[in-house]
C-alpha cells in the first residue's frame, strides 16, 4: 500500500521549504511533490493516471502565471480531480473574507500565513485519513493565532535549523528585490505598464509571506505594504505620481539591504533599523492616502513578542492584519485587466461622422480609430484591423445597416465583436431588429464625447476579458493535455488516447504499442547538464513525430520514457503480420533518430532509443497490452 501523497503549490521556495519540513516529519510518511504555481501542477496533476492522483493540494491564493483561485476553479471542473481535498494557504487574515473565500471557491480549509506546524498537520490529517481535529489550531481566529504562531514557528526552526531556511529565505528575497528594483528604473524612465507593476506585487507579496514564516516580521510588514500599494496602482495606473519614486525607492533599498545580508546578521539588522522600516512603511501608506492605517494593512503581528518596540510590554493583545485578497467572481480571476490597445471601427459613408468621433478620441491614448467610408468593405475591414468595438451607421447606400449587421454575426471571427448601431432617429421598432440581429448597443448620432468614449470603453473591455478568458481556458486545456516541454501528449492524455482507440477497434483493424527509453540518458544529464538533457528529449520527439507523420499518437510517460500506438488496417487472424509491420515502423524511426545526432554547442551526441513493442489482445486490459511492450 503507497504511502498517502501531497501536492503543494507555493511560488515561494521558502514557504515550500517550511511546509514540507513539517509534512514529512509527520509519523504518517506523506510523499510531497512541489510545485510552484498553478500551472505546473495542473500540468502535472494531468499527467497522472486516476490512480496516482495525490490525496491532497495544498496551494497559495497568490502566485504568477496561475492563481490559486483559478487552478481551483479548473480542478472543480474536472471529473478526475474534483474530489481531492483542497487546501489553501493565505496570506490574508480577515477572517470574514477568508471564509467567504473558501465558501466561494468550495475549497475544503484554510490556512493563514504565516501559520503554525500544528495547524498545518491538524488540517493534514482531517483531510487525508478523515482524522478528527482535536488540537484546535484551525478554530483560531486570525487575531488570537499570533503569539502561539511566533512560539511555534521559533520551536519548529530550531529542530529543522534556522539557518539553511533563512539562507533559503534570503536568496529568493535578493531575487525579488532585484525584480522590484528594475521594475522601479522601468517607472522612473516613464513605462508604466501594468505587468510591470504586476511583478513588483508579486514580488513584494513573496517576500511577505516567506518573511512571516522565518520571523521577519517587520521586513515581512513593508513588503505588505508594497504589495498593497503595488496591487492599488495597478488597477489605475494613471494614480502614479513621479513624487512616488523617491519613496519607493527608500523602501526597496532597505528591502534590497535587508537580503543582501548574511543569515547570521539579518535579525540583529531588522532590529537596528526598526524607525526606518516604520517610516517607510508610513510614507508608503501616505502615497495611498492611509497614513499610519497602511500599517496595519501589512502582515506583520504589531505588538508580538517579535516586535522590537513591545520588547519591554507585558500582557498586551496582539494583532495580525494582512493587506486582503481579493474574492473572485469572474471565470477566471477577478476584473481582468490588460495592456491591449482598445480599438474602433467606425463604419459611416458620411467622413464628418468620422471626423467627428476621431476628434473625440484623441486625447485617449490607449484607443485606436479606423473608419470605414464603404460600408461594401466593412467585414474585410474588420477582419483587417480586429477591433474590440464596431460603430456603425444604419441609413448608408449600397449596403443596409441592418444587413450589415447580420453580416458581421454570420462572420466566425467578428460574430461576438460588440457592436454599436448609430441612427439619426430614436425608432423602437429599428431599434428592436437591431437587437434581435445581434446588436449590443444603440445610440442616436451623435451623443456628446463622453458618452461615446464611455460605451466604448465599457463593450470594449467586455469583449476584452472575453478573449483573455477563452485564451486562457485555451492555454490550460493544452497544458492538461500535452507535456510542456516537447508538446507532446502527457501520459494521461496518451493513456486516454489508447483506450479510446482500442475500443473503436474492430476485426479490420488492431492497435500496436511501443514503449521507447533514451539509452544512456542519464549519462547526458551528467557529462553535459539538464538543459542538454532537455534539449535531447526534444530532439527525440522531433524525429519520432516526423516518422510517425500523423499515422500515430506519441506522449511523454515520464522522464526520458515515451509512448507510441498505431492504428494498423490489418485483420486480427493476421497478428504476426501485424506485429512485424509495427516492429518494421519502430525500427525505421530507431534509424532515422541514430543518424541524426544532435549538434549541442561544440559536441554532437549520438542519441538513440530502446523499443519494445506489443499487440492489442482482444479481451485484455490496456495495462496488460503496455506491461507486454515495456518489457519487451
Amino acid at each position: 500500500m503507497k504511502n498517502p501523497s501531497i501536492l503543494l503549490v507555493d511560488d515561494s521556495v521558502t514557504i515550500r521549504r517550511y511546509a514540507r519540513s513539517i509534512l514529512e516529519g509527520m509519523t504518517e510518511g506523506y510523499e510531497v511533490t512541489e510545485r510552484e504555481n498553478g500551472a505546473l501542477a495542473l500540468n502535472w496533476l494531468s499527467s497522472l493516471v486516476d490512480t496516482e492522483l495525490p490525496d491532497l493540494i495544498i496551494f497559495d491564493r497568490n502566485m504568477p502565471e496561475m492563481s490559486g483561485d483559478e487552478c481551483v476553479r479548473i480542478i472543480k471542473m474536472d471529473e478526475d480531480w474534483q474530489s481531492i481535498p483542497l487546501l489553501f494557504l493565505t496570506a490574508q487574515t480577515d477572517e470574514e473574507q477568508v471564509v467567504a473565500g473558501a465558501a466561494f471557491l468550495d475549497v475544503d480549509a484554510y490556512i493563514c500565513k504565516p501559520f503554525v506546524p500544528d495547524e498545518l498537520q491538524s488540517h493534514v490529517r482531517r483531510l487525508v485519513s478523515g482524522t478528527p481535529d482535536s488540537s484546535g489550531a484551525s478554530q483560531q481566529t486570525a487575531g488570537g493565532r499570533v503569539n502561539a504562531e511566533l512560539d511555534s514557528i521559533q520551536a519548529h526552526r530550531g529542530l529543522e535549523s534556522e539557518e539553511p531556511m533563512m539562507d533559503l529565505f534570503l536568496a529568493e528575497a535578493a531575487e525579488h528585490a532585484a525584480h522590484m528594483a528594475s521594475g522601479l528604473q522601468d517607472l522612473k524612465m516613464g513605462h508604466v505598464d501594468r505587468e510591470i507593476l504586476a511583478v513588483m506585487g508579486r514580488g513584494a507579496h513573496s517576500i511577505k509571506g516567506a518573511g512571516g514564516i522565518v520571523g521577519l516580521f517587520a521586513i515581512a510588514g513593508l513588503a505588505g505594504t508594497l504589495e498593497t500599494y503595488f496591487n492599488q496602482v495597478q488597477k489605475a495606473p494613471e494614480s502614479l505620481a513621479a513624487e512616488h519614486l523617491p519613496i519607493l525607492a527608500v523602501a526597496l533599498e532597505l528591502l534590497t539591504a535587508f537580503s543582501g545580508s548574511s543569515s547570521g546578521d539579518i535579525r540583529t539588522l531588522e532590529i537596528e533599523r526598526h524607525d526606518d522600516i516604520e517610516q517607510a512603511k508610513s510614507r508608503v501608506g501616505l502615497l495611498m492616502g492611509k497614513g499610519d492605517d497602511a500599517t496595519a494593512s501589512s502582515s506583520i503581528p504589531r505588538g508580538s513578542p517579535m516586535d522590537p518596540t513591545e520588547l519591554d510590554r507585558e500582557d498586551k493583545p496582539s494583532v495580525s492584519n494582512v493587506a486582503s485578497e481579493p474574492i473572485s467572481t469572474t471565470a477566471l480571476g477577478t476584473g481582468l485587466t490588460s495592456s491591449r490597445n482598445i480599438v474602433v471601427l467606425l463604419i459611416d459613408d458620411q467622413r464628418i461622422i468620422g471626423e467627428s468621433v476621431r476628434s473625440m478620441l484623441e486625447s485617449e491614448p490607449d484607443i485606436v480609430f479606423h473608419f470605414c467610408q464603404n460600408p461594401t468593405e466593412a467585414v474585410a475591414k474588420a477582419l483587417e484591423v480586429q477591433p474590440t468595438v464596431i460603430l456603425q451607421d444604419l441609413v448608408m447606400p449600397e449596403v443596409d445597416g441592418l444587413e450589415l449587421v447580420r453580416r458581421f454575426r454570420v462572420e466566425k471571427v467578428l460574430a461576438a465583436v460588440p457592436l454599436i448601431v448609430l441612427s439619426g432617429t430614436e425608432e423602437a421598432e429599428v431599434k428592436a431588429e437591431a437587437f434581435a440581429l445581434g446588436a449590443n448597443d444603440y445610440m442616436v448620432k451623435l451623443p456628446n464625447a463622453l458618452e461615446v468614449i464611455a460605451r466604448i470603453r465599457y463593450h470594449s473591455q467586455a469583449y476584452i476579458n472575453l478573449l483573455e478568458r477563452e485564451a486562457a481556458m485555451a492555454r490550460v486545456t493544452w497544458l492538461a493535455e500535452h507535456d510542456p516541454l516537447t508538446g507532446c501528449l502527457n501520459r494521461r492524455t496518451w493513456h486516454e488516447q489508447l483506450e479510446v482507440a482500442i475500443a473503436a477497434g474492430d476485426a479490420d483493424h488492431t492497435v500496436a504499442v511501443a514503449i521507447c527509453d533514451i539509452d544512456l540518458f542519464k549519462k547526458v544529464n551528467d557529462t553535459y547538464g539538464h538543459q542538454c538533457g532537455d534539449d535531447a528529449i526534444k530532439h527525440v520527439v522531433d524525429i519520432i513525430g516526423r516518422g510517425l507523420d500523423e499515422l500515430g499518437y506519441l506522449g511523454r510517460l515520464g522522464g526520458e520514457e515515451f509512448g507510441i500506438f498505431i492504428t494498423l488496417p490489418v485483420g486480427s487472424q493476421q497478428s504476426t503480420a501485424a506485429l512485424a509491420q509495427a516492429d518494421s515502423d519502430f525500427e525505421n524511426i530507431r534509424q532515422t533518430l541514430e543518424n541524426s545526432p544532435l549538434q549541442w554547442n561544440e559536441h554532437v551526441l549520438n542519441l538513440t532509443i530502446s523499443t519494445g513493442v506489443s499487440l492489442y489482445r482482444e479481451g485484455e486490459k490496456v495495462e496488460e497490452t503496455l506491461s507486454r511492450a515495456d518489457a519487451g
